[in-house]
């Protein structure tokens, strides 16, 4: 069973960390499909919080590590964070699923 965790790297002001290994070109796939579908979800909603006034919802970065790529999410809202991390742990769970 392949590894991986969601690391809530830090909160300042309204900002929450997550860094998400992916390890794997299935996976990064995964990433992929995950992160549209729940942007497509929260879109309307992102739009209406106070704090899309001052910074994106989501500000999204890849960390290129030797052996593996690390994917960066910032969010501006903990409740979405917590959303997305959720949401991801449940995919990516499917994946392991799949490949044992």
């Amino acid at each position: 069973m392949a590894s991986w965790r969601v690391e809530f790297v830090g909160v300042m002001m309204a900002d929450v960390v997550i860094k998400l290994p992916i390890k794997s070109d299935h996976e990064a796939n995964l990433f992929s499909t995950y992160l549209n579908r729940f942007m497509q979800g929260r879109s309307a909603m992102a739009d209406d919080l106070p704090e899309a006034i001052d910074a994106p919802y989501l500000i999204l970065h890849s960390d290129p590590r030797p052996d593996r790529e690390m994917k960066v999410l910032t969010f501006q809202n903990l409740g979405a964070a917590r959303a997305f991390s959720t949401g991801w742990r449940r995919a990516r769970g499917a994946l392991d699923s799949e490949i044992a």
